[in-house]
């Protein structure tokens, strides 16, 4: 039977011997180990571009003509709706009154009368003035009344152009809200048709949004965006972020669609810290594109991201 001392020291020169074979592996394996050292990040999938498309006016839907997940073109119908009374007459007297510059038609009309008349005064007191016979300074007057008559023309005139070509542009926008011309003094159509800015997918409705639903203005009852490519935005720490470079690579694995792996790029790297206070870590967003030909990419996935190498 051993005794206690000699079992110490054994199990210390074994103890020294196991630390010395760790430094030894520590020092032969630790530059490799580095040179593979990989950054994980946590982020989340967002779409390259996302348009909410709002109704322009107090309305009641009529139907709804998209799901989540359509293709959309731009200019694609979403849904139908009509106006609630309100706003139907408010809309339709601002298309029956039309650009409302009949009386300022009838100003130029009244100072091109003032002015063929003044004219005329002013010819007759060039004609005295030249035989001797007028006066100066009365010529002056008229010559500055001429002036002044032709300049308020003009400006009637720049303002009448201005409004009719307000109201043309109105017609048009509200052509692109009913989906045919307008013309002015018409009848408005019963109908108009809520249309798509982009071409993508429609990403979502509105919970409450059904046949009878009303709406009022500026609600945004539908979102359309990109999904082709897909963007995924991370956090990354100040300590690593001058490691990614824009063009960089990274692995992408999403949880939800059995960790499959995607390849992604780095896009845009922020300048500025999400949080400026010097008591908290910065971190900033780095932004990869991840292309999604078959659309399994889907806004809000979890992704797992991995940039690979030293940092």
């Amino acid at each position: 039977m051993s005794s206690p001392v000699f079992s110490f020291c054994f199990s210390r020169r074994a103890l020294k011997a196991a630390l010395c074979c760790v430094g030894l592996w520590l020092t032969v394996s630790g530059p490799a180990l580095a040179a593979e050292a990989t950054t994980i990040l946590t982020g989340k999938v967002v779409t390259t571009v996302t348009r909410a498309v709002p109704i322009p006016f107090n309305a009641v839907v009529d139907d709804v003509l998209v799901k989540p997940g359509d293709a959309v073109e731009k200019g694609s119908p979403l849904l139908r709706y009509h106006l609630q009374e309100e706003a139907e007459r408010i809309l339709q007297r601002e298309v029956t009154i039309g650009a409302g510059t009949e009386n300022l038609k009838g100003q130029v009309l009244d100072f091109e009368r003032r002015l063929a008349e003044t004219t005329a005064q002013r010819n007759k007191a060039r004609q005295l003035v030249a035989s001797g016979l007028g006066s100066r300074q009365a010529l002056v007057r008229l010559e500055d009344d001429v002036n002044s008559l032709k300049s308020r023309i003009d400006l009637l005139g720049d303002t009448i152009q201005k409004a009719e070509s307000n109201f043309a542009a109105r017609l048009k926008e509200l052509a692109g809200y009913f989906g045919v011309p307008i013309k002015e003094g018409e009848q408005l159509p019963a109908t108009l048709v809520l249309t798509s800015p982009i071409k993508g997918y429609v990403l979502s409705l509105d919970a409450t949004l059904n046949p009878g639903t009303v709406l009022p203005a500026g609600t945004m009852p539908i979102r359309v965006g990109q999904l082709n490519p897909v963007l995924i935005q991370v956090p990354v720490y100040e300590a690593e972020v001058n490691g990614i470079k824009e063009g960089d690579t990274a692995e992408v694995e999403i949880p939800s669609l059995g960790n499959k792996k995607f390849t992604a790029t780095v896009n845009e790297i922020s300048w500025v810290s999400n949080d400026m206070n010097v008591a908290n870590p910065s971190y900033y967003t780095v932004e990869l594109t991840v292309p999604n030909p078959d659309l399994e990419l889907k806004p809000g996935f979890k992704a797992i991201v991995r940039f690979s190498g030293g940092r």
